[in-house]
């Protein structure tokens, strides 16, 4: 007696042995062969054969003991042992047998407590919990389909039992199915103890009743894995959600075919994805089944395979359709499909894959933003003051784009082309992306010079360049405040957006947008900056004809007359440093900055690399530098003691391909 009707006896015989009269209910017949050979000690069985009028008869003598309210009658004795077993449901009966359910109890499918509840599905789900527990939900939804009888779960519980008991779990140390079938696929430390105990037998067995994987004609272990492979991975691919294309073509391989299989493979696949210590052994098998099934020249539909993870080919070739999808005119498709593959299986075996999703993710931000930036930078009235709100703030600040493209720049700068036409897409989609952030950039430039010069240079409602040092350094000194004051030479907004993003967790910290004075050129900005610029500044004429900027009695052609301008303009005690001076402080300079009632600090390695350097590749890096000493600077400052601090810049730049001159300078 297999497993499930061992379950099923030992139910009706405690309720039996409990209640004394026990009448079953089997609307489907599913029990019919097994009540005929049921047999329980000292328990009379009485079968329903064609009439109720019969089977009241048969039990005529176990209806003495009931009483007219159907109870048992008094003095205490239980009715004799007797199993009524009736091929139909109770509801059908129009309560022939009302005494009998009365005075003893109803077994039937659905009944509660579990324990007499005799549907199948039910007796199956805790046999096979014990037995083969991630077989459970298949057995399951067999049973509910119809698929299996009582005698076949009894004859798959007895097979499932006899390998349990023998050589797979010694081998493998366990006989569940996944884990069985994952370590066999994976590693061949298994083959020699499988061979040797001639154990390949009940492993296909195992793998065929859990996987619907058949071996033919494979004598050994190697062999038995090298398609056991081929069987999960192409799995995988073929039985995805999608269909059409080349995938049809590997219809004729050995395939999981049931749902339940299918579910199974794919948690197989996954689960040696993840496992690092299998990682090696996965990329191996992937290789190897993507060769021999010359998957590099098939076609796959894109929804086919954009969920999968099955094999490298697939990302290569889910890339490409990325890059024309661009090119085609759909970014938000394509911005949709790099959101979900970026952080992908293959994206963190191959830095090359990632970079390139984080590339086409960014080039779809771009296009996207940059159509929506020209349409808005249309139709917005001529006031420059809107114009730095739309650049500034807002759910889709324009300044974004300009930190797409700096970052789409580096990233490229980054990425190692490889020569012939691998890459011939992305390279055009290279020229698209730098085609739409300078029409975008041109538009947004003459549409705000427009608006400036309709406001006749004057923009309200924004931080002048000459108020920062009143407004915004003297108030903290003449508070007490111990204070640092950056300068940064061409840091701009977005940039410092970035500085700000990398601060916020540590520091109550904001960004304000400030404009420039003109003209927008290094020794104007600075000057703007200092001390007494609130008072005005103006240009001033030098010996040799060149023009300097004069604020109050000073004249500032350089850092150096900066910085003493600077000094002379306060009682505090300036210590003036370098960014790069900041970046591992000596003992000595660390104290200086506690002694200190003022640290002013200035950077130019963002405006001298971009005009000096011709590597553009190595500008791009030299920004994130200088923004990454910015924040270190910055920490180190306040771990020493500074309260306060003021980042300020001169001027901003842009920094793209082929920009006319007339746009060399927006600020």
């Amino acid at each position: 007696m297999g497993k499930v009707s061992e379950l099923l006896r030992s139910l009706i015989e405690k309720q039996v042995n409990g209640r004394g009269i026990v009448v079953w209910y089997d609307p489907e017949g599913v029990y019919r062969g097994f009540a005929h050979t049921l047999s329980l000690p000292e328990t009379q069985k009485v079968l329903w054969k064609d009439s109720f009028f019969r089977l009241r008869n048969e039990v005529e003598h176990a209806l003495e003991f009931i009483d007219e309210q159907n109870r048992p009658a008094p003095g205490g004795e239980v009715p004799p042992k007797a199993l009524i077993y009736v091929p139909m449901a109770g509801e059908d009966t129009q309560h022939a047998l009302v005494e009998l359910e009365t005075a003893g109890t109803v077994m039937e499918p659905g009944a509660n407590p579990w324990q007499r509840n005799t549907r199948l599905r039910v007796l199956a789900e805790h046999v096979f919990k014990k037995i083969a527990p991630d077989q459970v939900a298949h057995v399951c939804k067999q049973v509910e389909e119809g698929y299996l009888t009582l005698e076949e779960l009894d004859d798959l519980s007895v097979e499932i039992e006899g390998i349990k008991s023998a050589t797979i779990k010694l081998v493998f140390g366990t006989a569940s199915i996944n884990d069985v079938a994952l370590g066999f696929a994976a590693s061949a430390e298994y083959d020699q103890s499988l061979e040797a105990k001639q154990a390949l037998p009940e492993l296909e067995a195992l793998l065929k009743t859990g996987l619907g994987f058949e071996a033919s004609d494979l004598s050994t272990a190697r062999d038995l894995r090298v398609a056991f492979r081929r069987f999960l991975l192409m799995g995988e691919l073929v039985c995805s959600d999608g269909k059409g294309g080349d995938l049809d073509k590997f219809s004729s391989l050995q395939l999981p075919q049931d749902a339940e299989h299918i579910e199974r493979v794919r948690e197989i696949c996954l689960a040696w994805r993840r496992r690092t210590d299998l990682r090696e052994t996965y990329l191996e098998a992937s290789r190897n089944v993507a060769q021999e099934m010359e998957l590099a020249a098939c076609a796959f539909p894109l929804e086919a395979i954009a969920g999968l993870d099955t094999f490298s080919i697939l990302e290569q070739k889910l890339i490409e359709a990325a890059e024309q999808i661009l090119l085609n005119g759909d970014p938000e498709k394509a911005l949709d499909l790099a959101h979900k593959r970026k952080a992908s299986f293959w994206s963190d075996q191959e830095p090359d894959y990632r970079i390139r999703w984080v590339l086409i993710e960014n080039g779809a931000r771009l296009l996207i933003l940059g159509k929506s930036i020209r349409e808005r930078a249309k139709k917005l009235k001529e006031d420059p003051g809107l114009f730095v709100r739309a650049y500034t703030d807002g759910e889709e600040p324009w300044y974004v784009i300009d930190k797409l493209y700096r970052h789409l720049e580096r990233q490229y700068s980054h990425f190692d082309l490889e020569l012939g036409e691998g890459h011939a897409s992305f390279e055009k989609l290279m020229v698209l992306f730098r085609q739409h952030y300078t029409e975008t950039v041109e538009i947004m430039a003459v549409r705000f010079v427009r608006a400036l010069e309709k406001a006749d240079f004057q923009l309200a409602g924004c931080l002048a360049q000459d108020q920062v040092y009143r407004e915004k350094i003297y108030p903290l000194v003449s508070g007490g405040k111990k204070t640092a004051y950056f300068l940064v030479d061409a840091l701009r907004y977005e940039l410092g957006q970035e500085l700000v993003d990398g601060l916020k967790d540590e520091f109550d910290i904001s960004l304000i947008p400030g404009a420039a004075q003109l003209p927008t050129i290094t020794s104007v900005g600075m000057a703007a900056l200092m001390p007494g610029a609130e008072n005005g500044i103006e240009l001033v004429e030098t010996a040799g004809g060149k023009l300097a900027v004069g604020v109050g009695s000073s004249t500032l052609r350089d850092r150096a007359s900066r910085i003493k301008h600077f000094q002379g303009s306060t009682d505090l005690d300036v210590l003036v440093l370098k960014l790069k001076d900041l970046i591992k402080p000596s003992p000595k300079r660390q104290q200086a900055v506690k002694a200190a009632g003022f640290v002013l600090v200035t950077s130019q390695e963002i405006d001298q690399y971009g005009e000096e350097i011709d590597d553009e590749s190595e500008a791009r890096i030299i920004m994130d530098e200088v923004l990454d000493k910015l924040r270190k600077a910055i920490r180190r400052l306040a771990a020493i003691g500074i309260e306060a601090f003021v980042v300020a810049a001169d001027h901003g730049h842009l920094f793209g391909e082929n920009v006319e001159g007339g746009m060399s300078r927006m600020r």
